[in-house]
């Protein structure tokens, strides 16, 4: 596109969005804190391991709200004609195919992940992830559209929701699968939405910069890298239990919890900013990365020696028998930062259209992960500490490497 083409770009991020991701991030703690709080330390890891099991997920569906702010900004703010395909019926044909999948599949894993209660939380998760199918596809269209009061709104109500029907459900006595389902129940969120506001209604219909075909493609692609980076962050408690003895992670459920409540305060905001991210690194470059890469170095600091300073008193707070050491609260708190900065590196290539770039970086840091939990020994905290501080770095050289090697390609096919 040349540099009269460029459509006008409506709209600024800014405070909409940071304000969403705030209030999601409070959310987030919320609804951890409500739910040690209510349940018993073994029915809280079996809460856990569900909240990680749909939020892995969510963490893949996140691919279709990536590349759909990549390729509707591409195509033009706004852009509802042309030969491009339309975004989200384009998402839902993606999103349906991995409900089909879970569900099919769903009595070979379920029993293993979920126990007793399985033949509940499957369907549970099934709702959930049809739902917020739905929910990723509208978050692209609007953020790719320059929407960022609508996309902020819709990030903003999906989480309050989830911490209100939580709310409901600890006040009629549900226990697990309560619970359970009004997390999943909160992602339809934008059935309300899209039948009070045009702009969501809209939102159906903006296309993207490429076919259809080539879309799907690229919706591919994100969803797998969002895949591997969901299975290290949201995901981390079922990865912990499929590599870690029944009777060490019986007494897990603190540990969970304390990556948790480490993660929260940097990765949940960069959850709904980054498509800000790639917005800025489409018309900038990747010089659009070194503000946001400051500031998440600076949090990290200041979070670490908070974490060693609080920690343990907060985790007193959320549930009196919950013991994690101060070292680890800081060491959690470092390898949350490294997990940002492998975002951002993660969108920088998304971006750029680098999506093999984005792909590999996101597995090789999965699997550096899964690999040290499996091959160290030691204690549970230092096997969590060691995997979860070098498996990002791993992820972040291959992102630096192959960008910058497809960049040095790429300028040799333009200037031979």
């Amino acid at each position: 596109m040349a540099a009269d083409e460029t459509p006008v770009r409506r709209g600024s991020p800014g405070l909409p969005v940071v304000v969403a991701a705030v209030v999601s991030g409070v959310v987030g703690y919320a609804v951890l804190v409500l739910a040690a709080r209510d349940l018993s330390a073994s029915d809280n890891a079996d809460f856990l391991v569900f909240w990680g099991a749909l939020f892995g997920v969510f963490g893949v569906l996140v691919g279709l709200t990536s590349e759909g702010t990549r390729s509707v900004f591409a195509a033009g703010v706004g852009a509802s004609t042309g030969p491009g395909a339309r975004v989200v019926p384009t998402a839902l044909l993606l999103g349906g195919a991995v409900v089909a999948v879970l569900g099919l599949s769903g009595p070979l894993w379920a029993p293993h992940l979920f126990g007793d209660r399985w033949l509940a939380l499957l369907p549970a998760l099934l709702v959930g992830v049809a739902l917020f199918t739905v929910h990723s596809a509208l978050g692209g269209a609007t953020a790719g559209s320059g929407e960022w009061t609508a996309y902020a709104t819709l990030v903003g109500v999906e989480s309050t929701s989830r911490l209100l029907l939580c709310a409901v459900a600890v006040v009629a006595g549900a226990r697990v699968v309560g619970l359970s389902w009004a997390v999943a129940a909160a992602c339809g969120a934008w059935i309300v939405l899209s039948l009070a506001s045009a702009r969501y209604r809209r939102a159906w219909g903006v296309r993207a910069d490429v076919d259809r075909a080539g879309l799907l493609a690229r919706m591919v692609t994100a969803c797998t890298a969002s895949g591997a980076s969901a299975v290290l962050l949201v995901g981390f408690p079922v990865l912990l239990r499929v590599t870690t003895p029944d009777d060490v992670f019986a007494g897990a459920a603190p540990l969970i919890l304390a990556v948790s409540l480490s993660r929260a305060p940097l990765l949940v905001p960069l959850g709904a900013y980054q498509n800000v991210v790639v917005t800025k690194v489409v018309e900038h470059g990747v010089g659009a990365l070194k503000g946001a890469t400051e500031l998440v170095l600076a949090a990290t600091a200041v979070g670490a020696v908070l974490a060693y300073l609080l920690g343990p008193t907060a985790l007193h707070v959320v549930n009196p028998s919950y013991d994690v050491p101060a070292w680890t609260f800081a060491a959690l708190m470092v390898a949350a930062g490294l997990v940002c900065l492998l975002t951002l590196t993660g969108a920088a290539a998304l971006a750029l259209d680098h999506h093999g770039a984005y792909l590999v970086g996101w597995l090789a840091a999965t699997g550096a992960t899964t690999v040290l939990l499996l091959v160290l020994q030691g204690g549970l905290e230092v096997r969590v500490v060691v995997a979860l501080v070098l498996g990002p770095v791993v992820g972040i050289a291959v992102h630096m490497l192959f960008g910058a090697r497809r960049d040095r390609l790429e300028s040799a096919l333009a200037h031979p």
